[in-house]
């Protein structure tokens, strides 16, 4: 059975979920950004690839930090493939892409200041939203909290 995730109130889901919704929106709008098409060979079905490792907290969010791949650019080409050829696709994206080369060495190891309790999350959920519709937006961050963030970022 899996474990329950402890609300942070009735409008507020658990902190993991919070970031859950936070990565989702980060995806959609990465892949939104790029027009649904995969940044090396146009293809569509794309990821949303973290330039910066989304282990850095101060980062893990940014639009800037993400590029549409397909599967096979993203995981297996042996030439461009982020998670086979890091010199490779370095070199690709000076190629293809260098504002974003540059961006990607300006924050290799981005420090994070602050910490990721719930607020964090709805602050990030919150600055995510302009990337989306109404409709897009509340179906991923859910009806109740969408209503609650529009309520909260009112007053």
């Amino acid at each position: 059975m899996a474990k329950q995730r402890k609300r942070t109130n009735k409008h507020v889901p658990a902190k993991g979920r919070l970031r859950d919704i936070a990565d989702q929106l980060w995806s959609l709008a990465v892949r939104s950004d790029w027009d649904h098409r995969c940044a090396v060979c146009g293809n569509g079905n794309v990821e949303a690839h973290h330039l910066v490792p989304r282990q850095f907290t101060a980062t893990r969010h940014v639009i800037k930090n993400g590029i549409a791949l397909c599967p096979n650019c993203h995981k297996f080409d042996p030439i461009v493939s982020p998670h086979l050829n890091a010199a490779g696709w370095i070199a690709w994206l000076g190629n293809h892409y260098p504002y974003l080369r540059e961006w990607y060495f300006l924050n290799q190891q981005p420090v994070f200041e602050g910490t990721t309790n719930a607020l964090y999350y709805c602050d990030i959920i919150w600055e995510l939203r302009e990337y989306f519709d109404e409709g897009e937006w509340e179906r991923t961050a859910g009806i109740r909290f969408a209503a609650w963030l529009e309520e909260q970022n009112s007053a």
